[in-house]
């Protein structure tokens, strides 16, 4: 076995002594001019393709949106709105008012009542993000 692997190899070696260093030199440049030309031929594509896909989003962006169909709006219970705690000043104030409403408008449909009893800040944990972001990560990273 030895013995072809040795033939073998000096089969190789006798194959590449007949070319001279200009051919060698030659076949090397043509083959780099291949893959660099390919490689110019896919970004040339990828360029267009990015250009084309820009002035479709343009144009979806552009174009006249169906009006809505007008929505029932149902009013929440006055003692639902008025169950919420008594907030601070500032921002705070809106957004306790919006997360008041919402848990109206969500008694009012469901039927039942819901009432707020506080309002905290989430904490986001020991790298500051959101808990979205980090799902986006997770999701985005998590092995194959």
């Amino acid at each position: 076995m030895n013995m072809t692997l040795m033939m073998l190899a000096e089969k190789v070696l006798k194959g590449t002594e007949k070319l001279s260093g200009i051919e060698i030199t030659s076949m090397t440049v043509v083959g780099l001019g291949v893959v660099f030309g390919a490689l110019l031929i896919l970004v040339c594509f990828l360029y267009l393709s990015g250009g084309i896909f820009k002035r479709m989003g343009a144009q979806k962006k552009n174009a006249p949106a169906a009006p809505a169909a007008p929505a029932k709006v149902k009013t929440a219970p006055a003692k639902a709105i008025a169950a919420a705690p008594a907030a601070s000043t500032g921002d705070e104030d809106e957004i306790i008012a919006v997360i008041t409403a919402a848990i109206a408008a969500m008694s009012a449909a469901d039927g039942k009542a819901y009432r707020l009893h506080s309002v905290k800040p989430v904490s986001r944990g020991g790298n500051g993000r959101s808990a979205w972001a980090q799902a986006g990560i997770h999701d985005a990273t998590r092995p194959f």
